[in-house]
């Protein structure tokens, strides 16, 4: 977190709009989208959310502070879903993504997050449960 106050905000203010105002409608949108829905009324709502990031996301490398932040990796989260990705015409998301998604750390985090649930899978197969 950004320790001068203007950083801190903006990081909070871009934290808020990945859960609040991205997520919002992507996360109901994916699930119509994945349960066969033909007229999933949630694709305008969707379109405009993501081209206002789409916008953002032309102008700067990262979103606030001007450095990497927890913003970076909430709203990489939202678009990490490939259903919301395939939505398409978004290629500075697209970078984005990648950027977030390339820095040692977050593959470091990945990884061990795959290892922690393999582990849990073996234990579970292991028991017969």
């Amino acid at each position: 977190m950004p320790r001068d106050p203007a950083g801190e905000a903006e990081t909070v203010q871009w934290m808020l709009a990945a859960l609040n105002s991205i997520e919002m409608v992507t996360v109901p949108w994916w699930f119509l989208k994945v349960s066969g829905e033909k007229d999933n009324r949630l694709a305008g709502w969707m379109r405009t959310r993501l081209d206002q990031l789409e916008k953002v996301l032309t102008e700067r490398e990262w979103l606030a502070a001007d450095r990497f932040t927890a913003a970076d990796l909430l709203i990489a989260d939202v678009l990490r879903v490939a259903k919301v990705r395939s939505f398409g015409g978004l290629p500075a998301s697209e970078r984005f993504v990648a950027r977030v998604t390339d820095r040692p750390a977050f593959k470091k985090a990945r990884a061990d997050q795959v290892a922690h649930f393999a582990t849990a899978d073996e234990r579970r197969s292991a028991t017969g449960r």
